[in-house]
């Protein structure tokens, strides 16, 4: 049976090395996300569940190059601290503790990191740092959203809520419903938006952000130019995070 192990804890120190120095490992994903409220109908965890299995379905489709290691669960959260449960970091803390996670790996000899966010809330902290720590790590780090990847007009068609990926809303709510049905609690759902959310469409959604995943590390590894911002999707437009922060990529 093959070894499909990918996430960094669930191999001994021994089978780690093992690895590295057979050059098996090329790469590795950090993902990064939220334990927050989402409203009433979604657990506090999705983001970081919902970010944590695109990472490993990633690393799975390029097995045995790539490792995932521990989703950082807890994100820039403040803006929903007045719902109790929601967990928070100051974004500079955030920030520091994502790059000690990639310098770790560096350490080890990866040379090829990709973080992968799963919350809108770390965007601006952590992309505009994304140079910075690129540049103190002197290795291959690049950030992107899961959601980052979608084809404007697939998603226009598909989300009666004209967002991706909103929060809570049909989106998150239709792509939870696909990967852990058990964390959606019906009888509470209050939002409009969410009750247009299907596990028909979570199945739609799934495979494309799977494989765009995939292809960015696929370039990663390969040290091709990856063109492509962290954004969000509206029935307006296309919202460029690197655009609105004057960052060149």
């Amino acid at each position: 049976m093959a070894d499909e192990r990918v996430l960094v804890g669930d191999l001994t120190r021994k089978e780690f090395r093992e690895r590295m120095q057979a050059g098996t490992i090329k790469a590795a994903i950090v993902p990064t996300a939220a334990t927050e409220q989402h409203n009433e109908h979604l657990e506090m965890t999705h983001d970081s569940l919902h970010c944590g299995f695109m990472a490993q379905q990633a690393a799975l489709r390029l097995l045995p190059q790539v490792v995932v290691t521990p989703t950082v669960a807890v994100g820039v959260s403040g803006h929903w601290m007045e719902h109790v449960g929601t967990l928070t970091s100051r974004p500079e803390i955030f920030c520091e503790y994502v790059f000690d996670i990639c310098h770790s790996l560096q350490r080890a000899g990866i040379e090829n990191i990709l973080i992968l966010n799963g919350h809108g809330g770390n965007n601006k902290p952590l992309f505009k740092r994304m140079y910075e720590y690129r540049d103190k790590l002197g290795i291959n780090l690049w950030y992107q959203n899961y959601w980052d990847v979608y084809d404007y007009d697939f998603l226009m068609d598909l989300m009666e809520g004209k967002a991706a990926p909103g929060h809570a809303c049909d989106f998150e709510t239709s792509t939870i419903l696909h990967i852990a049905p058990e964390r959606v609690h019906l009888e509470d759902m209050d939002n409009d938006r969410a009750k247009m959310g299907t596990k028909e469409k979570g199945e739609q959604l799934i495979e494309p952000a799977v494989a765009g995943v995939t292809n960015i590390l696929r370039k990663l590894i390969a040290g091709e130019k990856i063109d492509l911002a962290p954004r969000t999707f509206r029935e307006e437009g296309i919202f460029n995070l690197a655009t609105t922060l004057q960052i060149e990529r």
